[in-house]
């Protein structure tokens, strides 16, 4: 009987244990969008996300441009070779995406979540407003 008694507070203590709600990841790349999908939100907004030590910030623009002058810790991944560079980006991180006036990222951020990317931002504006506003350049 003692037995049975032990069986089923056990039994009872992993069913309570199983509803309980598992840990979330935690990253250093936070977002400062929560929404699903694409969002768009200025430069002063992306700052401290895309500074973040392993924060994910795309300047989509070609080669030259990017060269040429880019907001600090943005890797550039042209926008028409996007679709084929999606490995190297992680998929259920925020994707904070730049260009030269916003345009062009926001086509990059649908092709982002049509490809499955949970959070994609897009920086208003794009890198001129970047450098209006007195942020981080790489020239």
């Amino acid at each position: 009987m003692k037995s049975i008694i032990i069986a089923t507070i056990a039994l009872i203590a992993f069913g309570i244990a199983g509803c309980q709600t598992a840990p979330t990841k935690k990253t250093d790349s936070p977002s400062v969008v929560t929404k699903m999908g694409a969002s768009e939100i200025s430069p002063i907004e992306a700052r401290p996300a895309v500074e973040a030590a392993y924060s994910q910030f795309v300047d989509v623009r070609t080669p030259e441009e990017y060269a040429s002058g880019h907001a600090d810790r943005a890797i550039n991944i042209p926008l028409d070779t996007l679709a084929a560079s999606l490995d190297k980006l992680e998929k259920n991180e925020p994707v904070y995406l730049i260009c030269q006036t916003g345009s062009r990222s926001k086509k990059a951020a649908q092709i982002l979540v049509d490809a499955g990317f949970s959070q994609v931002i897009s920086i208003s504006g794009g890198t001129a407003a970047w450098q209006t506003g007195s942020l981080p350049m790489v020239k």
